[in-house]
């Protein structure tokens, strides 16, 4: 008995000195941005939100929600973007890519329209001490060939806290 006492112990004290020498994983953040959607002619500076969840170290599920007006006054488009990212850290900055799959809404003066969307996502996370991230980010945006109005691309800058 007092052998498996001091095996229990030993596994005790060893596990806490392996927990306690390791650093905290930051689990994800969440970021506001400013967006500016080509083709340029069509459409103005947007802005958004993101919610990142880091899993494993180098993978990142991502959901974002996006508001973009149209240069002319009753265009718009909303989007709704969940996206699967590779995001291997280098020290405080965090490169990523993946694609991402969603939804956008286009209301314009004679109606609205309503369809899917996927998108390939490249971009980078500079994480300032322990709660502040900024971001920059590319999204290449592939609406359907019928979407009435044109969006190929997106570039975005935004910053936010991380927990």
């Amino acid at each position: 008995m007092k052998t498996r006492l001091g095996a229990t112990t030993t596994t005790l004290i060893l596990a806490a000195c392996l927990l306690g020498n390791s650093s905290p994983a930051q689990a994800g953040d969440i970021t506001v941005f400013l967006a500016q959607p080509m083709p340029s002619e069509l459409w103005t500076r947007g802005f958004g939100a993101a919610l990142a969840a880091n899993l494993l170290g180098i993978v990142t599920i991502e959901g974002e929600a996006a508001r973009l007006p149209g240069s002319a006054s009753d265009l718009s488009m909303t989007t709704f973007t969940l996206s699967g990212l590779i995001s291997p850290p280098i020290g405080s900055l965090v490169p990523y890519g993946g694609l991402g799959f969603g939804f956008y809404r286009q209301a314009f003066a004679d109606g609205s329209d309503t369809n899917v969307l996927t998108a390939l996502i490249l971009g980078v996370k500079l994480k300032i001490g322990s709660a502040l991230v900024i971001k920059g980010e590319f999204r290449n945006l592939n609406l359907p060939t019928d979407a009435p109005i044109r969006m190929d691309n997106r570039y975005s800058v935004g910053a936010g806290i991380q927990f």
